[in-house]
């Protein structure tokens, strides 16, 4: 049978429109692309983009499509009631994810950004394949601190790996995460601090009365509440008060503007941290306690925690830094405490990107997605101290015989 060679070149065109879509939707995020960039990277004039597509959201949809049936296909549905066995299949399957499907996952991580019903289905997911697995008795809160425990490190590991332009989540990376998740740090029988769940964290006093001080705060507010995109430098300046002109003698342009929010909010944050776990002498309360600060920081601050969150998907480099310097700060303390014996000998690399990706989706849970009242934290955290320690396996064990 004769190929017809116009149906041949149709499907080979289509393919090029959507791989030259693919490579720069993932690079570029979504409004960064246009139908002209997707047209000349797939060496076609606009007028043929139409031919196949109808809009830059049609092809984008079909991505996310594609890149969402991929991350459901990877997460092994695992049929076995060993803790070790469901956290191991997951860390390694979604690491190869990442690894086998970057663009995917590039992809993929910008639209849950963009589209809560996306989020909500890719969470359903893990919560059910995963989560539940673990703790088939659990109650509600249970499952939500659960999930940021168990799929927060190698979730984040991507997000940070990808920001340093690494495509790949090493094994050693795997084994350490599997290790923490199922066993916790605790190499002994360490009882949390109290205090660690109390922990006073006062809203900075922050200075309002200079120009630059008043374009600051108008940027985090209006950035927070409009997003950055839908910001115009005119938005800032008539909500301070101030001559159009006058931005520019502070700032270069609203990109300036947004890196001086999040590094001046990388720095606060960790001021206060540090403030609070200077205060315990045991690096496993103060991770705990860090926590604590970090929430309470954040609730005080919700528009920066926003703003934190969209600067990765505006300009990544400023991510990068501001993600940087918190990893960087982890490491010295968190050798000492191996040293120490106050927590097993993991790698302290992995063990930072395995503790700054619990944060993270936990400060995303209950400071963006949900209203936390401060009073509420001491329940959440008592019950991450617990998984922190002695793992998920040891919970499950627990919660298993009380069912007895």
């Amino acid at each position: 049978m004769r190929r017809d060679p116009k149906r041949s070149d149709g499907k080979k065109t289509f393919s090029d429109l959507l791989r030259s879509a693919l490579e720069l939707f993932a690079s570029r995020g979504y409004h960064g692309v246009s139908v002209p960039m997707i047209s000349k990277r797939a060496n076609v004039k606009p007028s043929t983009f139409y031919q196949y597509f109808s809009s830059k959201d049609v092809v984008y949809e079909k991505l996310i499509e594609e890149a969402f049936d991929l991350f459901s296909d990877s997460m092994n549905n695992v049929d076995d009631n060993d803790s070790y066995r469901i956290v191991e299949s997951f860390i390694t399957s979604y690491a190869r994810f990442f690894s086998d499907h970057f663009l995917h996952f590039r992809i993929l991580h910008e639209a849950v950004y963009l589209k809560r019903n996306l989020r909500r289905k890719l969470e359903q997911i893990l919560r059910s394949r995963v989560i539940e697995k673990l703790l088939p008795n659990a109650h509600e809160k249970e499952l939500r601190v659960a999930s940021w425990f168990v799929t927060g490190p190698i979730r984040f590991a991507g997000i940070f790996k990808s920001l340093l332009g690494e495509r790949v989540i090493e094994e050693s990376m795997v084994g350490d995460f599997v290790e923490f998740i199922v066993n916790g740090v605790d190499p002994n029988d360490h009882v949390l601090d109290e205090r660690v769940f109390n922990v006073d964290v006062k809203p900075l006093a922050v200075e309002t009365s200079s120009t630059k001080a008043k374009l600051l705060q108008e940027a985090e507010r209006l950035f927070g509440k409009y997003g950055y995109r839908n910001t115009m430098i005119s938005d800032i300046t008539k909500s301070a008060g101030v001559a159009a002109g006058t931005f520019y003698v502070y700032f270069e342009s609203k990109e300036s503007i947004l890196e001086e929010l999040v590094m001046s909010t990388n720095r606060n944050l960790r001021l206060t941290i540090a403030s609070v776990i200077k205060n315990f002498t045991d690096r496993r309360d103060a991770e705990i306690a860090g926590y604590d600060a970090f929430l309470r920081f954040f609730l005080n601050h919700s528009n920066m925690y926003l703003v934190v969150r969209q600067a990765e998907f505006f300009n990544p480099n400023i991510s990068r830094n501001y993600y940087e310097k918190i990893f960087t700060s982890y490491l010295p303390p968190l050798s000492r405490a191996i040293e120490l014996n106050m927590i097993k000998p993991l790698k302290p690399e992995n063990l930072a990107i395995g503790f700054m990706g619990i944060g993270h989706f936990m400060g995303e849970d209950l400071v963006v997605y949900n209203k936390t009242s401060a009073e509420q934290i001491k329940d959440y955290l008592s019950l991450l101290g617990k998984y922190f320690l002695k793992g998920i396996g040891s919970e499950r064990t627990r919660t298993s015989n009380s069912e007895k």
